[in-house]
């Protein structure tokens, strides 16, 4: 009677210990989960947040390269000679206080520079420290470079944008000219590119771009020059030049009082078994939820920038033949500013129906912009059917709309792009595209 009431008691004490063990177990795996999911949003939203400073200082260098591809249409339309140098030059400088100084340098020597220099001036960029490297390479490349940050003379860092000039002559031959070369603020760049968001949302960060002679990464600016523990990465270009963004948090990604709070919780709950697999299920759930979102325009529905590119690379990678169409409407602007938002969001909803009516079983439509959408279409399309879904898609979109009360009309400029027919990079196809598009509406314009 004894040993039965012993062996009773075992097993009343093995069954919760079992049940404890397996919920243990369980917990266990819910919080490495919530570790990872955590670790992958702090990741996902530093890379975010590093793609709109990148985007910013694109931008920004964008500007200031125009500006020195507009000395070379200036020295060009007058053979050669420089014309006005300072009157121009002074409203492009306007105060613009990224700008430090703007030199044409005729055979390389700083000859003209405003405002005016004579530290600047009779300056050989081919036998100066700072500037020879990149002065030898744009004139062999007939690239433009940029150099930077060097320590200026009268304080502080700078970036120098250098465009080569070349002048072609009667038989056709190109001479080298000289160089037109914007001179500008590090500091003031790096302030108007909202650099600072970085420290200001607590990240330590490392800018760098590669110096095409050494082949390497170098810095360009820092929070920190210590080495960063498990930094994300996002790479860019500006202009044939590679950068490059190393961001980390400055406490590092994982918080361990949440960590020791989470373990808290996972024992204290680790003998509600049930609830356990509920609160998995709605992770898997939620992250589910969150992955599909992250695909989706909240506007349209349709699938976003993230997942063109996604799409993209993995027909790429496949060495799928495919066709892109690059779609922009034209007279959206006077509806959002006529009529409001809501009637513009309205309209780019109905547009969205549209085009997913124009395509195939298969194909994708991307809403990618504004009013930008663009349409993936997997293996092979022949010009004449390209051909014919832009006019389908043009005779739809070109349809008038009812919003309301009103009825509106808008237009669609459409270009697209085969790979591999056109290139062997879908960047390439995307850029052929987007061009094509550009002209078919330069040409509606003229027609109208």
């Amino acid at each position: 009677m004894q040993q039965r009431h012993n062996s009773a008691a075992d097993n009343s004490l093995l069954v919760p210990l079992i049940t404890f063990f397996c919920a243990a177990v369980f917990a266990g795996f819910v919080v490495s989960r919530l570790q990872v999911a955590d670790l992958r949003n702090q990741q996902a939203h530093a890379k975010n947040l590093v793609a709109q400073v990148a985007n910013n200082l694109r931008a920004i260098m964008d500007e200031y390269f125009d500006n020195t591809q507009f000395w070379r249409t200036v020295i060009n339309r007058n053979n050669g000679k420089v014309v006005s140098f300072d009157i121009l030059a002074e409203a492009i400088h306007s105060g613009d206080p990224c700008i430090d100084s703007i030199q044409l340098s005729p055979e390389g020597i700083v000859t003209y520079s405003y405002p005016p220099s004579k530290e600047n001036e009779g300056t050989d960029l081919f036998k100066d420290p700072i500037h020879h490297d990149d002065a030898k390479y744009a004139l062999l490349t007939k690239l433009v470079t940029i150099t930077g940050p060097f320590p200026q003379r009268r304080g502080g860092s700078g970036l120098a944008i250098r465009t080569p000039i070349y002048i072609t002559n009667s038989n056709g031959t190109d001479t080298f000219w000289g160089f037109s070369t914007i001179i500008l603020r590090a500091a003031e760049i790096f302030k108007a590119a909202n650099l600072s968001e970085l420290e200001d949302d607590n990240y330590d960060y490392q800018l760098k771009a590669i110096n095409p002679h050494k082949g390497k990464l170098e810095m360009v600016d820092c929070s920190t020059y210590n080495t960063l523990n498990n930094p994300v990465s996002y790479n860019f270009d500006i202009h044939n030049t590679a950068w490059a963004f190393y961001v980390t948090p400055k406490n590092g990604w994982r918080n361990s009082s949440i960590l020791l709070f989470e373990i808290l919780v996972a024992v204290i709950f680790a003998t509600l078994l049930s609830f356990s697999a509920n609160s998995l299920w709605k992770l898997i759930k939620r992250e589910s939820t969150f992955k599909k979102l992250s695909y989706i325009d909240s506007l349209t529905k349709l699938y976003n920038t993230r997942k063109f590119y996604e799409m993209l690379t993995d027909l790429y990678r496949k060495v799928q033949p495919f066709a892109i169409v690059y779609i922009d409407l034209n007279k959206f602007k006077p509806v959002n500013d006529t009529y409001g938002h809501k009637s513009g969001d309205e309209l780019l909803c109905i547009v969205a129906k549209k085009l997913k009516n124009c395509i195939r079983q298969g194909d994708e439509v991307f809403r990618i912009g504004g009013d930008e959408f663009t349409i993936i279409l997997p293996n092979e399309m022949t010009i004449g059917g390209l051909a014919n879904l832009v006019q389908r898609i043009k005779a739809s979109v070109g349809r008038p709309t009812v919003l309301g009360n009103t009825t509106v009309n808008i237009t669609a400029s459409i270009g697209y792009a085969r790979y591999p027919q056109d290139s062997s990079s879908f960047e390439n196809i995307i850029q052929i595209s987007e061009e094509m598009m550009y002209a078919d509406k330069k040409f509606m314009n003229e027609e109208r």
